[in-house]
């Protein structure tokens, strides 16, 4: 039971994740396009390296309960 929430807890954050990481790579090459700097303010760095780092983990390790 808890285990089942857990690993959908889980999931949620990894879709989370992955949609954050595809939103700033939009972010950048539209800004690329447009010949403009790609500033991020403190929270979005923030939440962005912390999507990135859940990702690698994910991809190394995988999900283990």
């Amino acid at each position: 039971m808890i285990i089942d929430i857990l690993n959908k807890v889980l999931f949620f954050l990894l879709i989370f994740s992955s949609l954050n990481i595809i939103r700033h790579g939009f972010f950048l090459i539209k800004s690329f396009k447009d010949s403009e700097r790609f500033i991020l303010d403190k929270k979005s760095l923030i939440v962005l390296g912390m999507s990135i780092s859940y990702v690698l983990l994910i991809i190394m390790d995988g999900i283990k309960l």
